[in-house]
């Protein structure tokens, strides 16, 4: 092996290595992240007409607050709410009329996309604590965000 070929095959494993050491490091934070938005309980309820603000954090996950923002509960919703984020009002869709809204059963929240209606499935709903609150990054209920 030359001196030429020597230098192109060191050039090219330090190359790879720095290239295979970046997306493990971002799997490790997507995970930790993920970690984070994981719902400790999913069939907690609260009443349809109380809810009165949002928060997204994420294509999958909204915190609803109720009471004036004394209660807030993470919203687990199905696949990916496409913009939600960008959103500044919604609703939330009570769908089987017993006014609550939980983490089970045919809720959702709703709204519009470029002309459209977006219907997002509520799949677990949990009430935070003022811990978790904070864990998220949201405020407590002492002291909103």
């Amino acid at each position: 092996m030359n001196t030429r070929t020597a230098i192109l095959t060191l050039a090219a494993l330090a190359l790879a290595a720095c290239v295979s050491s970046g997306p493990e490091s971002q799997l490790g934070k997507q995970q930790k992240e993920a970690n984070r938005i994981n719902l400790s309980r999913t069939s907690d309820c609260v009443f349809r007409s109380t809810v009165n603000d949002f928060t997204v954090l994420d294509d999958h996950h909204i915190v609803l607050y109720g009471m004036g923002r004394q209660r807030a509960y993470l919203a687990e919703l199905t696949g990916g709410c496409f913009d939600v984020r960008y959103q500044s009002s919604l609703g939330v869709v009570d769908g089987d009329n017993n006014g609550q809204v939980c983490g089970f059963g045919r809720d959702s929240i709703a709204y519009e996309r470029m002309g459209l209606v977006e219907n997002c499935r509520i799949m677990g709903l949990e009430q935070l604590s003022d811990e978790r609150r904070l864990e998220l990054g949201i405020g407590s209920s002492g002291n909103p965000k």
